[in-house]
């Protein structure tokens, strides 16, 4: 199998980590729509995968994404684009990427490894 340096290693929840969003229009931050509840499934450096009931717009131009959750004590806040779209039976399943701008990648793998470790001494 070839190596593709734009995969992203994704870390997967075992308990899902409760998230809000917030959709953004033509880049302007007065015009946040209301704030909309999700779950985060997994997530790598490059963006998160969550489920959500609302039925989103994918890889529009005018709108973006702000995500908002914490790992351990860590809140982020990162602003970004839907990029697909998966209907299930508990209701929209959602792959979120990072904007090129949100240099998170560093804080986010630290935060993993602490969640990692907290994970492991629970057991």
């Amino acid at each position: 199998m070839r190596y593709n340096r734009h995969d992203y290693f994704r870390y997967s929840f075992n308990s899902y980590i409760p998230a809000t969003f917030r959709i953004q229009l033509n880049n302007e931050e007065k015009s946040l729509s209301n704030e909309g509840q999700c779950e985060i499934l997994d997530i790598s450096t490059g963006g998160v995968k969550f489920v959500t009931h609302l039925d989103l717009p994918v890889r529009s131009e005018i709108l973006a994404l702000q995500l908002v959750f914490t790992i351990v004590n860590h809140p982020f806040e990162i602003l970004g684009n839907v990029a697909w779209k998966n209907e299930t039976e508990f209701g929209f399943e959602y792959g979120f990427e990072f904007g090129e701008d949100q240099q998170v990648d560093a804080l986010i793998t630290e935060e993993l490894k602490h969640h990692a470790r907290k994970e492991k001494e629970a057991e």
